[in-house]
Protein backbone atom coordinates (compact mmCIF):
# COMPACT_ATOMS: atom_id res chain seq x y z
CA UNK A 1 0.00 0.00 0.00
CA UNK A 2 3.46 2.27 0.47
CA UNK A 3 4.32 1.76 -2.50
CA UNK A 4 0.74 2.97 -3.88
CA UNK A 5 0.77 5.92 -2.17
CA UNK A 6 4.28 6.56 -3.13
CA UNK A 7 3.21 6.34 -6.86
CA UNK A 8 0.19 8.31 -6.51
CA UNK A 9 2.61 11.23 -4.81
CA UNK A 10 4.92 10.96 -7.97
CA UNK A 11 2.54 11.19 -10.15
CA UNK A 12 0.93 13.98 -8.51
CA UNK A 13 4.45 16.03 -7.77
CA UNK A 14 4.70 15.66 -11.34
CA UNK A 15 1.34 16.95 -12.85
CA UNK A 16 1.94 19.75 -10.21
CA UNK A 17 5.38 20.51 -11.39
CA UNK A 18 4.02 20.45 -15.30
CA UNK A 19 1.18 22.48 -14.66
CA UNK A 20 3.37 25.54 -12.68
CA UNK A 21 6.07 25.61 -15.60
CA UNK A 22 3.12 26.12 -17.93
CA UNK A 23 1.90 28.63 -15.77
CA UNK A 24 5.37 30.34 -15.46
CA UNK A 25 6.09 29.93 -19.03
CA UNK A 26 4.60 33.41 -21.21
CA UNK A 27 2.71 32.36 -23.91
CA UNK A 28 4.28 34.09 -27.00
CA UNK A 29 2.50 34.87 -29.91
CA UNK A 30 3.96 36.64 -32.98
CA UNK A 31 1.91 40.06 -33.03
CA UNK A 32 3.17 42.43 -36.11
CA UNK A 33 3.48 46.32 -35.09
CA UNK A 34 1.00 47.93 -36.02
CA UNK A 35 3.02 49.96 -38.86
CA UNK A 36 3.73 46.26 -40.10
CA UNK A 37 -0.09 45.49 -40.19
CA UNK A 38 -0.89 48.62 -42.09
CA UNK A 39 1.70 48.76 -44.17
CA UNK A 40 0.44 44.98 -45.71
CA UNK A 41 -3.49 46.96 -45.32
CA UNK A 42 -1.94 49.51 -48.39
CA UNK A 43 -0.19 45.90 -50.51
CA UNK A 44 -3.86 45.80 -51.71
CA UNK A 45 -4.18 47.59 -54.93
CA UNK A 46 -6.68 47.96 -57.82
CA UNK A 47 -7.05 49.76 -60.68
CA UNK A 48 -9.38 52.55 -61.26
CA UNK A 49 -10.34 54.22 -64.71
CA UNK A 50 -12.99 57.08 -65.68
CA UNK A 51 -14.05 56.90 -69.14
CA UNK A 52 -17.22 58.34 -71.13
CA UNK A 53 -18.96 57.70 -74.36
CA UNK A 54 -18.36 54.03 -74.35
CA UNK A 55 -14.69 53.86 -73.22
CA UNK A 56 -13.98 56.77 -76.12
CA UNK A 57 -12.94 59.48 -73.96
CA UNK A 58 -10.55 58.79 -70.55
CA UNK A 59 -10.96 60.74 -67.60
CA UNK A 60 -8.92 60.07 -64.82
CA UNK A 61 -7.11 56.90 -63.79
CA UNK A 62 -5.28 56.06 -60.56
CA UNK A 63 -3.96 53.36 -58.67
CA UNK A 64 -6.08 52.89 -55.23
CA UNK A 65 -5.04 51.07 -51.88
CA UNK A 66 -8.08 49.22 -49.72
CA UNK A 67 -8.01 47.27 -47.05
CA UNK A 68 -8.93 43.35 -46.76
CA UNK A 69 -12.54 42.86 -47.04
CA UNK A 70 -13.22 46.34 -48.42
CA UNK A 71 -16.23 47.37 -50.74
CA UNK A 72 -15.28 49.47 -54.03
CA UNK A 73 -17.88 52.39 -52.45
CA UNK A 74 -16.10 52.82 -49.72
CA UNK A 75 -12.72 52.70 -51.59
CA UNK A 76 -14.16 54.95 -54.07
CA UNK A 77 -14.88 57.63 -51.31
CA UNK A 78 -11.76 57.42 -49.82
CA UNK A 79 -9.90 57.91 -53.29
CA UNK A 80 -12.21 60.28 -54.89
CA UNK A 81 -14.78 63.02 -55.33
CA UNK A 82 -17.79 60.72 -54.93
CA UNK A 83 -21.54 61.67 -54.85
CA UNK A 84 -24.29 59.09 -54.10
CA UNK A 85 -27.67 58.17 -54.32
CA UNK A 86 -29.54 55.16 -52.58
CA UNK A 87 -26.38 53.53 -53.08
CA UNK A 88 -25.59 54.29 -56.72
CA UNK A 89 -22.93 56.89 -58.08
CA UNK A 90 -23.81 59.69 -59.62
CA UNK A 91 -20.98 61.37 -59.55
CA UNK A 92 -17.01 60.96 -59.74
CA UNK A 93 -14.71 64.20 -59.59
CA UNK A 94 -17.22 66.55 -60.64
CA UNK A 95 -18.39 64.35 -63.49
CA UNK A 96 -22.19 64.05 -62.79
CA UNK A 97 -24.45 61.37 -64.48
CA UNK A 98 -28.21 62.89 -65.09
CA UNK A 99 -31.42 61.93 -66.25
CA UNK A 100 -31.86 64.83 -67.81
CA UNK A 101 -28.75 63.75 -70.27
CA UNK A 102 -29.85 60.09 -69.55
CA UNK A 103 -26.56 59.29 -68.45
CA UNK A 104 -25.33 56.90 -65.69
CA UNK A 105 -22.06 55.78 -64.73
CA UNK A 106 -21.57 51.65 -65.89
CA UNK A 107 -19.39 49.62 -63.76
CA UNK A 108 -16.79 47.11 -65.06
CA UNK A 109 -14.45 44.80 -63.12
CA UNK A 110 -12.06 42.90 -64.35
CA UNK A 111 -13.28 43.23 -67.80
CA UNK A 112 -17.13 42.23 -67.12
CA UNK A 113 -19.86 44.15 -66.49
CA UNK A 114 -20.89 44.37 -62.79
CA UNK A 115 -24.38 42.77 -62.33
CA UNK A 116 -24.07 44.54 -58.24
CA UNK A 117 -23.64 48.02 -57.35
CA UNK A 118 -20.26 49.41 -55.63
CA UNK A 119 -21.54 48.76 -51.50
CA UNK A 120 -21.82 44.88 -52.64
CA UNK A 121 -18.11 44.46 -54.77
CA UNK A 122 -15.50 43.47 -52.68
CA UNK A 123 -12.45 44.80 -53.52
CA UNK A 124 -9.34 42.26 -54.73
CA UNK A 125 -5.91 42.47 -54.94
CA UNK A 126 -4.96 43.60 -58.88
CA UNK A 127 -8.82 44.14 -59.50
CA UNK A 128 -9.12 46.52 -62.61
CA UNK A 129 -11.97 49.03 -61.95
CA UNK A 130 -14.02 50.93 -64.45
CA UNK A 131 -16.51 53.68 -64.35
CA UNK A 132 -18.02 54.68 -68.10
CA UNK A 133 -20.13 57.67 -68.42
CA UNK A 134 -22.26 56.05 -70.72
CA UNK A 135 -26.14 57.26 -71.92
CA UNK A 136 -28.70 54.85 -71.55
CA UNK A 137 -30.82 55.47 -75.06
Amino acid sequence: MNKFYSFLAIILLTLMSACGNAAEQPKTEETKPAAESKEQAEELKASVTLTKNEMAEKVDAKEIAFEEGQNLMDAMKENFEIEESGGFINGIEGIQASEADKTYWHLIVNGEDAMTGANDIKLKDGDKIEFDLRNYE
